[in-house]
Order: structure tokens, then sequence, then C-alpha cells
């Protein structure tokens, strides 16, 4: 068996990810109940109504940069980067990794040209602005944060683009995974020298009375994964250094629904 080979400086991949527990429940031997199936869409959308604070949470992750001078990518499917509202795509201030199994090119095509009106909607912008303006002082509120997009056929081939590219010239922030479930489980069989990391918000109605979500996508992982082998559970102040934000312990209610976050590390 030929010696297992290890990247030099693998790049700390961060799946974001919003799940609902979906019954049957496990009995461990603790006597805990797990969900056996963690449910993250319905129809191609999410199963939950539009829960505020979720959102938010992920724009201000997922757009705001470590260092200066870099940018976040976000990684996912095609059928994810279909689902974001066309007036958004691709998403600002990040790098929009697309994984598709088009070989023909069509998806490459649609997502550059939408890059390049997404662009010059900006510099239009920003001519307005500057006409419009009395001062002659500019203050870059991107922080040096690009908007780009590049296509892959592959999980592994869009890494590979963005070590050679943003990271090796030293412009790449950190790496999310959105999804969806097929991107998801790409990156959790990546080897074990990538190190990986997933941040969740989990999900459930306010009333216990009113039954689970209707689901029919999942997240690839049969239960939760405190209860793996090889990954172990977070706490919210790791949790937090890995998000850039404080993020709280226990659950918050919103509408119809209730949410908390917590982070998982899969063990090298």
């Amino acid at each position: 068996m030929p010696p297992q080979q290890h990247l030099p400086n693998p790049l700390t991949l961060t799946l974001i990810v919003a799940t609902t527990p979906i019954p049957p429940l496990r009995t461990t031997t603790t006597g805990e109940k797990v969900p056996c199936r963690l449910g993250i869409g319905q129809n191609g959308t999410l199963p939950w109504p539009r829960i505020k604070a979720d959102m938010s949470f992920f724009a201000r992750v997922t757009s705001r940069a470590p260092r200066a001078g870099t940018t976040n990518a976000i990684v996912m499917g095609r059928k994810t980067y279909d689902s974001v509202p066309r007036k958004l795509r691709p998403l600002g201030k990040r790098i929009n990794v697309v994984v598709t199994r088009d070989v023909s090119g069509t998806v490459k095509e649609g997502v550059l040209r939408e890059l390049e009106a997404k662009r010059a909607a900006a510099a239009a912008a920003a001519t307005a602005a500057a006409a419009n303006t009395t001062t002659t002082t500019t203050t870059s509120g991107s922080g040096g944060q690009e908007t780009d997009a590049v296509v892959g056929s592959g999980l592994e081939e869009a890494l590979d683009m963005l070590e050679k590219g943003y990271a090796a010239e030293g412009k790449l922030g950190s790496v999310f995974v959105i999804g969806g479930a097929e991107i998801y489980a790409a990156a959790l069989r990546l080897g074990r020298e990538r190190p990986v990391r997933i941040v969740v918000t989990e999900v459930e109605k306010t009333r216990e009375e009113d039954g689970p979500f209707e689901c029919d996508t999942f997240f690839p992982v049969d239960e939760e994964l405190v209860m793996q082998k090889g990954w172990r559970k977070a706490g919210a102040k790791e949790v937090s250094e890995w998000v850039g934000e404080n993020v709280e312990e226990g659950w918050k209610e919103e509408g119809e629904v209730k949410i908390q976050m917590v982070g998982y590390e899969r063990l090298l």
C-alpha cells in the first residue's frame, strides 16, 4: 500500500448547514434519543419558514473575511446556486464556487454571464455614487473583498482551483461548503488530511405537538455527528472562533420555530 500523501497547507473546510430531526428516533446506551435522519430540504427549498436570524448569520459569516485583502469562498452544487434569487447571483463579496457535472459548459457560461452582469451593475452604481458625492475622500467598505465565481466538475477540482488561485496569491479567506446534500457528502468523504468542521443550525418547531417538518432531502449522516467515531462536538467558544462572532449556547425562538447552533470537528 502506498504511503498516505499529506497536503502541505490543506484548506480547512467549514460546512454550514441547517438541519431538523426526522423521526424515528434512536435511543443510545445512555438513554438519549437522537434522530436517525437530519432533514435539510423539501421540494427544492427549505422545509421551514424563513428564519431571519439564521439567514443573517449565514450572510455575515460567509461574507466576513478573516483578514484584510482576502475573500471567503462558498462552495455549492449547481442546484444550490440556482436556488439563490437571480438578482443576488453570484453572492457578493464572496468567491462563488459552483460544482456541476455539466460537461457542455452551459452551467459555466451562465454563471460567468451573471458574474459579468453583477460586476457591470456594481461599476455603474459606483460611477453614479462618485458623480453625486461632494467629497474626494473614498472608503472601501469591502476591505478588499471581491465578488467572483468559478465552476468545477467536482469538489476536489474546485478546491484545487482555489488553492492554485486565490490561496497561492494570499487572497483566500475561509472556505465554506453550503450544500446541497451531494456536496456535503463529497466534503465528508475527503481524506483525513484535509480539516473539516461543521456548523449546524438545528431547527425544530416551537410546539412539539405540531410534529416534525416534512423533508425529502437529508444531511448525509445517519445520526448526530457527536455519536460518530472520528468526530468531536465543539463548544460555543470554539464555534465562535470558527465563524468570527459570538455564538451562544441554547435554543432561541423565532415565531413558529426554535434554533440553536452547534459545531463538530473531524479528528485528524
